[in-house]
């Protein structure tokens, strides 16, 4: 089999073998992973000493439940650009299995058009949110509510990004899942 055979997907479409992932979305991931990663520990930290403050009310520190809520949303939103590479967003494949040929590219094509819409508009509220809430803070922790909205800023623009990149990687088969994901599945 040579790099241009077709390959043949679950839902019978021939479509070209996947290209390697360019190196500034693994590097992108890499990094999007890894900030996903750590809001995860603050929001288990957090937590935890809201549990401890419970019991031993020395430890008690509001601004664990303000940085525990915080970090959940931060980590919804860093993990949309890499969730967007990876074909890992939320889809309705039922089209997937009646497009066939061209159709099924088009159909593929207008979803990360789509995509890389909604993620270029929300980036652009996030940016002007930025600029309006500078000036409040935040109630315990007195961080800028600004800053809040940095994260969503950089992952609907990674997203929109990606699914750009998806648009003319359409005639192409969906790029294999990362090794510990594929266990899962």
């Amino acid at each position: 089999m040579t790099p241009e055979d077709p390959v043949v997907d679950a839902a019978g479409h021939r479509l070209k073998p996947a290209k390697p992932e360019p190196r500034f979305f693994r590097v992108l991931g890499a990094v999007e992973v890894t900030l996903g990663c750590t809001f995860l520990v603050l929001i288990f930290l957090g937590v935890l000493a809201q549990v401890l403050g419970r019991y031993v009310p020395v430890l008690s520190w509001p601004g664990s439940g303000e940085i525990a809520r915080f970090s959940l949303v931060a980590l919804t939103f860093v993990c949309v650009g890499y969730l967007v590479g990876n074909n890992g967003h939320i889809t309705i494949q039922i089209i997937d299995y009646v497009a066939k040929g061209r159709a099924f590219v088009v159909v593929k094509v207008v979803a990360a058009a789509a995509t890389a819409a909604i993620c270029g508009l929300l980036a652009y509220e996030a940016y002007v949110l930025i600029g309006q809430n500078m000036f409040r803070s935040s109630t315990v922790t007195r961080i800028p509510v600004g800053y809040f909205y940095v994260i969503p800023l950089l992952g609907f623009t990674s997203g929109m990004i990606r699914a750009v990149y998806r648009i003319f990687i359409a005639d192409r088969e969906d790029p294999a899942p990362v090794e510990a994901e594929a266990e899962v599945r």
